[in-house]
């Protein structure tokens, strides 16, 4: 196959988001995964202050196998970058303005805020360029555990009971929340954030109060949810509405009975967990599980790709914990893992994802009409003007 032939991916990697290091871990992962005989790769490294540049593809980052130290190379291969709407380019304003490449899909896989809430979605979209993540809506709406609550809720979906409180508004004794949820264990979230950052579990006033000190420095809306004593799930969903299938299922177990999946856990204190995939369910829990995580992304406008919490209690009711619209792709990652158990392979699951993603814009986007005069012209010939 010829060079001019491939398609040209963009990987999006970093971010000013409290997620930028499991974001270049996933960047990463995901570079070495893509298929060279097939696709032209550029890698776009954004700092910590939000400065985009070129990456060198097979050097992008340095400790690449650890959370803890990996960050982006010293060395880029551009100065900064800038857009345009309605281009796929990407300009070197350091450098005279000169196009330094051009690209045909994008893989943002970028976590967080700024990342994956819809924002970067919204940029991707002003360029007309494909990407894999979920649109703006359906990232926005997953970001937003209050939001998304309140729409699964509407769809007719179990989820565990909940409180919204918000920073400069009235804040609810431990003992009346406790109440209202009928609940012997709180958790108490960040209502716009991934990976657990900033979730506490709760059991007393005490830890109540610095709960919610942690939460609302990452977000000024904060979740107080029941916490239900049980079994912990997900699976991972891939496609478009319509079409979308599901992985097999995992399990996550906690060593500690009182401990729970937090951030240092997932990327840091992995040991503490045991990722059990496929996990062990009945065939009627597993069915449900596999139908309602599709019904999450029809309900909260996901498509692309995503990965579906849940929980089950001691009389095997499923509750849907959260969908997260861009999961990390570390070696320890439950969607990658889990698409695996079910046969997809990594370089396999990134060549559908990308796929998918042109699928995507090729529906739902590219055969809108956004041009005002083509507006009238319409109009004129219906007779409306």
């Amino acid at each position: 196959m010829n060079e001019h032939e491939k398609v040209r991916v963009l990987v999006l990697a970093g971010a000013r988001s409290t997620e930028h290091e499991v974001s270049l871990v996933s960047a990463y992962n995901i570079v070495q995964a893509i298929n060279r005989d097939a696709y032209e790769v550029y890698v776009v490294g954004i700092s910590p202050d939000g400065i985009w540049k070129q990456y060198d593809a097979e050097h992008f980052v340095d400790n690449p196998g650890d959370v803890g130290a990996i960050k982006l190379a010293d060395q880029a291969i551009s100065g900064r970058l800038a857009m345009t709407q309605h281009s796929r380019a990407f300009y070197d304003i350091d450098n005279g303005g000169k196009v330094v490449f051009e690209c045909d899909v994008v893989f943002p896989a970028v976590l967080g805020n700024y990342a994956e809430d819809g924002t970067m979605q919204g940029l991707l979209r002003m360029m007309d360029v494909p990407f894999t993540t979920a649109d703006v809506l359906g990232s926005a709406v997953g970001m937003d555990k209050d939001v998304a609550y309140r729409l699964l809720r509407d769809a007719g979906l179990n989820v565990a009971r909940f409180i919204t409180v918000r920073k400069n508004g009235k804040q609810l004794a431990f003992k009346n929340v406790m109440q209202q949820l009928d609940a012997d264990v709180l958790f108490v979230k960040p209502s716009n954030a991934g990976s657990s950052v900033g979730v506490s579990r709760v059991t007393n006033d005490d830890e109540y109060m610095n709960a919610l000190d942690l939460a609302y420095q990452y977000d000024t809306k904060v979740v107080l949810q029941q916490g239900i004593i049980g079994r912990e799930v997900e699976i991972s969903v891939i496609g478009n509405i319509g079409t979308q299938t599901t992985s097999a299922i995992g399990e996550i177990i906690e060593k500690e009975a009182d401990d729970f999946y937090s951030y240092e856990n997932k990327y840091i204190h992995s040991d503490k967990v045991d990722l059990v995939a496929p996990a062990e369910l009945s065939e009627a829990v597993e069915s449900e599980i596999h139908r309602v995580a599709i019904q999450v992304c029809e309900a909260l406008e996901c498509e692309g790709f995503g990965r579906v919490d849940f929980f089950i209690d001691a009389d095997n009711n499923v509750y849907v914990n959260e969908i997260n619209t861009m999961p990390g792709f570390t070696s320890i990652s439950m969607f990658p893992r889990l698409w695996g158990v079910a046969g997809v392979d990594y370089p396999t699951l990134v060549d559908r994802l990308l796929t998918i993603a042109v699928e995507k814009h090729n529906y739902r986007v590219a055969p809108l009409i956004l041009d005002a005069q083509e507006v009238l012209a319409i109009a004129k010939r219906s007779g409306a003007v």
